[in-house]
């Protein structure tokens, strides 16, 4: 596009003009010599009309063809003049598409230019990121190497404390085989107490219906020990507290000082309402065991092989609703339990 602008820029039609502007001087100056030659001649051969009319007539004839000549040199020039007006024209067209690409490409470089700058601050905002990142992974390796070598470390440590564990859990399975054996043998010893202390009640009461053993209970209808109502022993259950209290004496001899053998007192009521100075039966059946735990520690029975627990109404042993299962459901009994 240059090449072809440059090319344009470099025609210039004065050259041509001033050509075609010499020609037609030197046609006028001829024309001007001639007439005066003619003027000359006519002078000298004024004498001589034949001669100079004949002269004169070769002389026009030869004007006419230089005038003819002259014509046509004319139109010659007239057309390259048009031909150099035209081609101004086009030049002048063609300058004015050049200037208007001229623009566009002026107009592209500048958005070029504008992007070109976005793109740097682009870049720009692109390597500050990256060297942040970089900053970022570098504290991150670091901070990696440093949690690598606290896992050695706790490895390290969890290898020695699963050596010790292993020591541990040894002792440990042989402590617990030894505690096993151990309870093993006192739940034997205990059972075998519980089995010899009810053995020998059973002798005892033999003969007595409302005193029997149970399973694993000793069972007093209260009726045996107490007045309907009360809480204060009777003189007969006195007497058959004092023959289970003397049976205990008998066979604590027997009983290891730390075998965990307690007697647990428990008193159970019927679900009829309670009258007089208890307000339920929770506090009727509270006030039977305890008023029998207190009788035993006086008949030297040690406390802590003791405890007194109230059951209220809520524990029969006879769902009925008659007179022989409310007097089944109120009880005392005594169950020989571990701590």
């Amino acid at each position: 596009m240059r090449r072809r602008r440059d090319a344009v820029g470099e025609f210039n039609i004065w050259p041509a003009f001033t050509d075609a502007l010499g020609g037609l001087v030197m046609v006028l100056v001829f024309l001007i010599t001639v007439f005066v030659i003619t003027e000359v001649l006519i002078g000298r051969e004024i004498m001589g009309k034949d001669t100079a009319i004949g002269q004169l007539q070769r002389i026009i004839s030869h004007l006419e063809g230089l005038a003819g000549d002259a014509s046509q040199e004319a139109m010659r020039l007239r057309n390259r003049v048009q031909g150099l007006e035209n081609t101004v024209g086009e030049r002048d067209k063609l300058l004015a598409q050049l200037r208007a690409e001229l623009a566009a490409v002026q107009a592209a470089r500048e958005a070029l230019n504008a992007d070109k700058s976005k793109t740097e601050q682009t870049l720009t905002s692109v390597q500050e990121q990256a060297a942040l990142l970089s900053v970022r992974a570098e504290r991150l390796a670091a901070e990696l190497e440093r949690l690598n070598r606290a896992l050695a470390a706790n490895q390290q440590e969890l290898a020695q404390r699963d050596a010790v564990i292993v020591q541990q859990k040894g002792r440990i399975e042989a402590l617990d085989s030894a505690l096993k054996k151990k309870l093993l043998e006192r739940v034997e010893e205990l059972e075998k107490y519980a089995s010899d202390f009810f053995g020998r009640l059973r002798e005892v009461f033999a003969n007595n219906p409302d005193i029997k053993v149970v399973g694993d209970r000793f069972v007093f209808q209260s009726e045996v020990l107490f007045a309907s109502g009360e809480a204060t022993l009777s003189a007969s259950g006195s007497g058959d507290l004092d023959k289970f209290a003397m049976v205990y004496q008998q066979l604590a001899a027997r009983l290891p000082p730390d075998l965990p053998v307690i007697i647990e007192v428990q008193g159970h009521t019927d679900r009829v309402p309670v009258r007089g100075r208890f307000p339920s039966n929770w506090e009727l059946s509270t006030a039977r065991a305890q008023q029998v735990v207190n009788y035993l520690i006086q008949q030297g029975v040690p406390p802590a092989r003791l405890a007194a627990v109230g059951m209220g109404e809520y524990h029969p042993i006879d769902p009925a609703d008659t007179p022989e299962a409310y007097r089944r459901n109120r009880r005392i009994e005594l169950k020989i339990t571990s701590r």
